[in-house]
Protein backbone atom coordinates (compact mmCIF):
# COMPACT_ATOMS: atom_id res chain seq x y z
CA UNK A 1 0.00 0.00 0.00
CA UNK A 2 2.93 2.64 1.00
CA UNK A 3 4.36 1.87 -2.58
CA UNK A 4 0.93 2.23 -4.21
CA UNK A 5 0.55 5.48 -2.64
CA UNK A 6 4.15 6.79 -2.95
CA UNK A 7 4.01 5.94 -6.74
CA UNK A 8 -0.12 7.82 -7.08
CA UNK A 9 -1.75 4.49 -8.02
CA UNK A 10 -4.99 3.33 -7.14
CA UNK A 11 -5.27 -0.08 -5.63
CA UNK A 12 -7.47 -3.14 -5.90
CA UNK A 13 -7.60 -4.82 -2.98
CA UNK A 14 -8.07 -8.34 -2.47
CA UNK A 15 -7.35 -9.27 1.01
CA UNK A 16 -6.66 -12.77 2.10
CA UNK A 17 -5.72 -13.36 5.73
CA UNK A 18 -4.70 -11.23 9.28
CA UNK A 19 -4.51 -7.17 8.87
CA UNK A 20 -5.30 -7.57 5.24
CA UNK A 21 -9.27 -7.16 5.67
CA UNK A 22 -8.47 -4.10 8.00
CA UNK A 23 -6.17 -2.12 5.64
CA UNK A 24 -8.53 -3.10 2.60
CA UNK A 25 -11.42 -1.20 4.93
CA UNK A 26 -9.09 1.68 5.26
CA UNK A 27 -7.98 1.96 1.99
CA UNK A 28 -11.94 2.24 0.74
CA UNK A 29 -12.91 4.45 3.26
CA UNK A 30 -10.27 6.40 1.67
CA UNK A 31 -11.27 6.05 -1.46
CA UNK A 32 -8.06 5.31 -3.03
CA UNK A 33 -9.33 2.02 -4.68
CA UNK A 34 -11.62 -0.84 -4.65
CA UNK A 35 -11.51 -4.35 -2.92
CA UNK A 36 -12.47 -7.60 -3.49
CA UNK A 37 -13.53 -10.85 -1.63
CA UNK A 38 -11.44 -13.54 -3.33
CA UNK A 39 -14.28 -16.08 -1.97
CA UNK A 40 -16.42 -15.59 -4.67
CA UNK A 41 -14.55 -13.30 -7.44
CA UNK A 42 -15.79 -13.82 -11.00
CA UNK A 43 -14.01 -12.51 -14.26
CA UNK A 44 -16.02 -10.12 -15.06
CA UNK A 45 -16.20 -8.42 -11.42
CA UNK A 46 -12.35 -8.13 -11.81
CA UNK A 47 -12.40 -6.62 -15.13
CA UNK A 48 -15.05 -4.36 -14.48
CA UNK A 49 -12.81 -3.19 -11.08
CA UNK A 50 -9.56 -2.74 -12.79
CA UNK A 51 -11.77 -0.31 -15.72
CA UNK A 52 -13.38 1.31 -12.84
CA UNK A 53 -10.30 1.93 -11.05
CA UNK A 54 -8.34 2.81 -14.48
CA UNK A 55 -10.73 5.35 -15.65
CA UNK A 56 -12.55 7.49 -13.17
CA UNK A 57 -10.55 10.19 -11.75
CA UNK A 58 -11.14 10.27 -8.32
CA UNK A 59 -9.18 7.27 -7.37
CA UNK A 60 -5.83 8.75 -8.98
CA UNK A 61 -7.25 12.27 -7.75
CA UNK A 62 -7.66 11.07 -3.62
CA UNK A 63 -4.03 8.74 -4.10
CA UNK A 64 -2.48 12.12 -5.18
CA UNK A 65 -3.64 13.75 -2.34
CA UNK A 66 -3.18 10.64 0.05
CA UNK A 67 0.65 10.35 -1.29
CA UNK A 68 0.87 14.27 -0.67
CA UNK A 69 -0.24 14.33 2.85
CA UNK A 70 2.50 11.48 3.25
CA UNK A 71 5.27 13.15 1.78
CA UNK A 72 4.86 16.63 3.34
CA UNK A 73 8.11 16.20 5.86
CA UNK A 74 9.89 19.05 7.00
CA UNK A 75 13.19 17.41 5.69
CA UNK A 76 14.04 14.60 3.07
CA UNK A 77 15.33 11.62 4.48
CA UNK A 78 19.12 11.91 3.79
CA UNK A 79 18.74 15.66 5.85
CA UNK A 80 17.17 13.91 8.88
CA UNK A 81 19.94 11.11 8.72
CA UNK A 82 22.45 13.96 8.71
CA UNK A 83 20.81 15.63 11.29
CA UNK A 84 20.78 12.25 13.85
CA UNK A 85 24.27 11.73 13.17
CA UNK A 86 25.47 15.28 13.87
CA UNK A 87 23.51 15.29 17.32
CA UNK A 88 25.16 12.07 18.26
CA UNK A 89 28.20 13.64 17.32
CA UNK A 90 27.06 17.00 19.37
CA UNK A 91 26.55 15.19 22.36
CA UNK A 92 29.19 12.68 22.31
CA UNK A 93 27.50 9.35 21.65
CA UNK A 94 23.92 10.24 22.90
CA UNK A 95 24.16 8.06 25.83
CA UNK A 96 20.41 9.76 27.28
CA UNK A 97 19.19 7.98 23.95
CA UNK A 98 19.65 4.36 24.46
CA UNK A 99 17.56 2.02 25.36
CA UNK A 100 17.91 1.38 29.20
CA UNK A 101 17.05 -2.39 28.24
CA UNK A 102 20.86 -2.60 26.90
CA UNK A 103 22.17 -2.45 30.48
CA UNK A 104 19.86 -5.30 32.30
CA UNK A 105 21.70 -7.96 33.69
CA UNK A 106 22.45 -11.07 31.88
CA UNK A 107 19.94 -13.56 34.12
CA UNK A 108 17.38 -10.73 33.02
CA UNK A 109 18.00 -10.84 29.43
CA UNK A 110 17.83 -14.79 29.55
CA UNK A 111 14.46 -14.41 31.14
CA UNK A 112 16.31 -17.19 33.72
CA UNK A 113 14.63 -15.62 36.72
CA UNK A 114 10.83 -16.39 35.12
CA UNK A 115 12.34 -19.52 34.13
CA UNK A 116 13.12 -20.24 37.70
CA UNK A 117 9.75 -18.74 39.27
CA UNK A 118 8.16 -21.17 36.93
CA UNK A 119 10.32 -24.46 37.75
CA UNK A 120 9.07 -23.74 41.44
CA UNK A 121 5.75 -23.27 40.62
CA UNK A 122 5.88 -26.77 38.63
CA UNK A 123 7.65 -28.28 41.13
CA UNK A 124 5.27 -27.05 44.20
CA UNK A 125 2.43 -28.37 41.95
CA UNK A 126 3.84 -31.57 41.07
CA UNK A 127 4.51 -32.26 44.78
CA UNK A 128 1.32 -31.20 45.90
CA UNK A 129 0.12 -33.47 43.11
CA UNK A 130 2.23 -36.41 44.42
CA UNK A 131 0.55 -36.02 47.61
CA UNK A 132 -3.15 -35.95 47.22
CA UNK A 133 -2.07 -39.11 44.90
CA UNK A 134 -0.68 -41.03 47.56
CA UNK A 135 -3.43 -40.04 50.20
CA UNK A 136 -6.18 -40.69 47.36
CA UNK A 137 -4.18 -44.25 46.76
CA UNK A 138 -4.28 -45.19 50.42
CA UNK A 139 -7.46 -44.30 50.94
CA UNK A 140 -8.93 -46.59 48.22
CA UNK A 141 -6.56 -49.16 49.75
CA UNK A 142 -7.75 -48.65 53.46
CA UNK A 143 -11.39 -48.94 51.43
CA UNK A 144 -10.71 -52.29 49.64
CA UNK A 145 -9.18 -53.64 52.88
CA UNK A 146 -11.91 -53.02 54.82
CA UNK A 147 -14.70 -54.43 51.96
CA UNK A 148 -12.40 -57.63 52.33
CA UNK A 149 -12.21 -57.88 55.91
CA UNK A 150 -15.56 -57.70 56.37
CA UNK A 151 -16.38 -59.99 53.78
CA UNK A 152 -14.68 -62.50 55.39
CA UNK A 153 -16.13 -61.81 58.58
CA UNK A 154 -19.31 -62.41 57.17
Amino acid sequence: MDESIFAHVPMIIIPFIGDQFFNAQRMLERGVGLSLDYTNLQKEEFKSAIIEVITNPRYKKKVTELAELASDQPMTGLERAVWWTEYVLRHKGAKHLRSPFLEIPTYQYLLLDVICVLLVILAVLSGAAYVLFKLALRLVIRTCVRKRNKEKDQ
